[in-house]
């Protein structure tokens, strides 16, 4: 019964299917070209510049994806707000400690991307997230474009010893850069290294010294992202195929179980920033069966052993945590990819003996195979609530015991066909 409904389940998700929301918001695209576009956009809530965008005319409409040389500008309504800008990027900028460089190194590239607008004005302010660090770059015409960022280094102190330094000099050069403005410059000397103060420093010469004198739009307020990261679970149902060897040392057999079994369970998915990456989790239980030997007394010889075989099988318990990374296609579509490690619980395990004496196997011999230190394995397509999947996870050999050879690779593998369905609404949605 179990195994019937495992396969008409997804048919009933499909049958049963409306077209769930997405996280797209209301919004404009302005084309390379100079069209407009007024739709809907998917909100991915980026921190480095976005590498698609995906937008759709109407909610019941087909999406599509536009690459960032493809736009000019991307505006929420009422939310954020990018422009396809060339900018010199410092990508030598550092804040992580294991990428620290030995000096005050410098590597300015020029790259043309989504960058966020935080002040739209005669001076403007843009954001860039980089692997590294935050740049933030201030353009007035006629000028070269500064970009502030922080940034740390490595420098012998005095004793000979490394130390971290600090090599964000903001103020000194927000301090030439607006040079022939008192009110920008004095604004400068005060300034934190923070979003809202950069903006001050920025309008105060729009304010003060532009031709039209006139403060430019703060951004500031709709740039801040709702959430960070964005939590979304369900349930998952599927089969898996053990090819298990069993683990008595005594018994030449290499596939114990050799059949598919269904399995069900919960999944959840924490999105990080950015919504291409996930931490992934599950928890599912599935049964297996496999075969054992003991030993069961001396021959009459007093020499031979006298082994008693059985079979036995038992519910098997998963927990599974790794990290998945998805890519867009067409039509809200996304196809992912995954790692990950399992543990593994027997739970209720039942034997029988097949041949020799009657005999009671110790709980531990009653066991499951362990997992190799090399993650499982997945590749999936999800569409909206449905994801479908399949992966593979490899076990450790009897025969590799004490091997290091035998911490990653081994004879027994699983491989699992699943279909996880979405429970309740994605939390990135605005429900208006």
């Amino acid at each position: 019964m179990l195994t019937r409904l495992l396969f008409f389940l997804p048919a009933f998700f499909f049958c049963t299917f409306q077209s769930f929301a997405q996280a797209y918001e209301p919004g404009l695209l302005v084309r390379s070209n100079g069209d407009t576009l007024r739709g809907e956009i998917e909100n991915e809530f980026w921190v480095e510049p976005p590498t698609f965008i995906r937008f759709r005319p109407a909610a019941d409409g087909p999406s599509r994806l536009f690459q960032p040389r493809e736009l000019r500008a991307v505006l929420f309504t009422g939310g954020r707000y990018f422009r396809y800008e060339m900018l010199p990027i410092d990508y030598a900028a550092q804040v992580r400690l294991d990428r620290l460089s030995v000096g005050n190194v410098v590597s300015i590239k020029s790259d043309t991307l989504l960058a966020e607008v935080l002040l739209d004005g005669f001076g403007s302010l843009f954001r860039v997230a980089t692997f590294g660090t935050v740049h933030y770059l201030v353009h007035c015409p006629g000028q070269p474009v500064l970009d502030l960022c922080e940034r740390k280094y490595l420098r012998k102190n005095a004793s000979g010893r490394q130390e971290i330094a600090d090599g964000n000099n903001y103020r000194g050069q927000l301090a030439i850069y607006f040079a022939q403005c008192a009110a920008a410059r004095n604004a400068a000397q005060t300034a934190r290294f923070t979003p809202a103060a950069l903006v001050a420093v920025v309008q105060a010469y729009n304010q003060e010294c532009s031709p039209a004198r006139k403060a430019g739009r703060n951004r500031l307020a709709e740039a801040t992202p709702r959430r960070s990261v964005s939590m979304q679970g369900g349930v998952l149902l599927g089969a898996r195929y053990n090819s298990i060897e069993s683990p008595s040392f005594n018994l030449n057999t290499d596939c114990t179980d050799c059949q598919v079994r269904p399995f069900a369970g919960l999944y959840s998915d924490l999105f990080l920033p950015g919504r291409a990456a996930s931490i992934y989790g599950e928890l599912s239980m599935s049964s297996f069966r496999s075969k054992g030997a003991a030993y069961a007394g001396r021959a009459a010889n007093g020499i031979d052993y006298i082994l008693s075989y059985y079979d036995y099988g038992a519910w098997l318990s998963t927990a599974r945590i790794g990290v998945r990374y998805f890519v867009p296609l067409p039509r809200e579509q996304q196809l992912l990819f995954g790692f990950g490690f399992e543990w593994n619980s027997v739970w209720r395990p039942r034997y029988a003996t097949t041949a020799g004496p009657k005999v009671t196997p110790f709980e531990e011999d009653l066991g499951f195979p362990e997992p190799t230190l090399f993650p499982n394995m997945g590749v999936g397509w999800r569409i909206r609530r449905l994801t479908f999947s399949v992966d593979g996870q490899l076990y450790r050999s009897r025969d590799t015991e004490g091997e290091i050879s035998g911490n990653f690779f081994g004879k027994s593998t699983a491989v699992r066909f699943s279909t996880a369905y979405r429970l309740g609404r994605n939390p990135d949605v605005q429900h208006r």
